[in-house]
């Protein structure tokens, strides 16, 4: 007997970043933004939810309870002494789940930022859509913190290493024959390098620009309408779902969870990204599938690896100074604890001992951190330049082409 084909299967996903900070006096009304987030849950019935900043206290818990009578199937994945802040809600069956920490990750220093002590990282989870194979990505990307362009932005490195290291995920992990959805906040716009990459290398499509027609628009933080986050800053569009496969499309995409009905509050300080997708069948005369994506190659513009190798390159030179001045101020701190030793004993003192003994306790921390991100910069330059040579070679034989991550 032939297996019958699979019918369409409509799939509406919705990602947010929620905002769930415990500090109430940044992080405002959060116990009635929690609330009105489940009864809009309830109310939608998205088939998949990707939430980010899900980090602290029983807020995921909350809506894992309230929200269980349409969402059957849910993850959160904990990572770290704060978590990773992502939790998935999904109406079909999670079958399987799978997490990885970004290397470069953030300033451990910059505590009041939180995003080293945040595991940003990539969660997967594989999910059974009626019989059709949807892998579902999310993941929150390492924020900006600044006005300043992309290209003079001391984080822009990091978040480039980020976009590659997740790129490198979906495609070493995305089953063939599958289809993709990546939600999340990725805190970047659509003109950065690494959102370029993204879509290329990981064969992604941006579910707006289907949508819509346009990159313009879609502006989710910073929008004149949020009564948190505007004024903050320009209107950025830095939420984002994108797809892939060749049985999924993309019907719909909106910007959505703006202000909470009859009142005066927002669901978050960003808003919400909706999106309607078909899921059809494969095509039993089309060739089967290659390679982990089912993808023989990925086009990237040689204009774009360029782009993304000097920025890392910026990136480990920074990352080198900030690893020279740690190492000074460790030394520092170490020649001055034997002299601290070597006065008479007093409660100043002994205050001033341990305050260093912390002060250098830290600083060996963040040094080892340091020498880390350095590390992982330079192994993806390394990447990058191997791929750049590739391409050359594979230009002057064939005139202009693409390369893959």
């Amino acid at each position: 007997m032939t297996q019958q084909p699979l019918r369409p299967s409509l799939v509406r996903a919705l990602t947010l970043n929620f905002w769930n900070i415990p500090l109430p006096i940044v992080c405002k009304d959060q116990s009635k933004r929690l609330a009105a987030l489940c009864d809009y849950l309830l109310a939608e019935e998205y088939d998949i939810v990707a939430l980010q900043e899900m980090w602290f206290g029983n807020g995921h818990n909350t809506i894992v309870e309230k929200c269980g009578s349409v969402y059957g199937y849910t993850h959160y994945f904990a990572r770290g002494f704060m978590g990773s802040g992502l939790l998935v809600l999904s109406r079909y069956p999670i079958t399987e789940t799978l997490f990885m920490a970004y290397g470069p990750n953030g300033r451990p220093s910059m505590i009041h930022q939180a995003d080293f002590y945040g595991s940003k990282g990539v969660g997967l989870c594989r999910v059974d859509a009626n019989g059709h194979l949807l892998d579902v990505y999310t993941t929150h990307i390492h924020a900006s913190y600044s006005e300043q362009k992309a290209e003079e932005n001391a984080y822009t490195p990091l978040r480039t290493a980020q976009a590659l290291q997740l790129c490198q995920f979906v495609r070493g992990t995305r089953r063939a024959g599958a289809s993709a959805l990546l939600m999340g906040d990725l805190n970047s716009t659509p003109a950065e390098a690494c959102m370029k990459l993204l879509q290329a290398g990981g064969d992604l499509r941006d579910a707006w620009l289907a949508a819509n027609g346009s990159e313009h628009g879609g502006e989710t933080s910073n929008t004149s309408d949020n009564c948190y986050s505007a004024g903050s800053g320009s209107p950025e569009r830095i939420d984002w779902i994108l797809y892939g496969g060749d049985t999924i499309k993309c019907l719909s995409c909106h910007v959505v969870a703006r202000r909470v009905p009859d009142s005066i509050i927002c669901y978050s300080d960003h808003n919400g990204v909706a999106a309607v997708f078909e899921l059809s069948s494969v095509d039993s005369s089309s060739p089967a599938p290659q390679g982990p994506i089912g993808k023989k190659s990925v086009p990237i513009g040689k204009k774009d690896l360029a782009e993304a190798r000097d920025v890392l390159t910026c990136g480990v030179h920074e990352a080198s100074r900030r690893l020279t001045s740690c190492g000074r101020r460790l030394l520092a701190t170490l020649i001055l604890l034997p002299l601290l030793l070597m006065l008479p004993s007093s409660s100043t003192v002994s205050v001033l001992f341990g305050s260093t003994v912390l002060f250098s306790a830290f600083q060996l921390f963040a040094y080892a951190v340091n020498v880390a991100e350095v590390r992982e910069l330079r192994t993806l330059v390394a990447s990058m330049s191997l791929q750049l040579v590739h391409a050359e070679k594979i230009s002057k034989r064939s005139g202009p082409t693409c390369t893959t991550l």
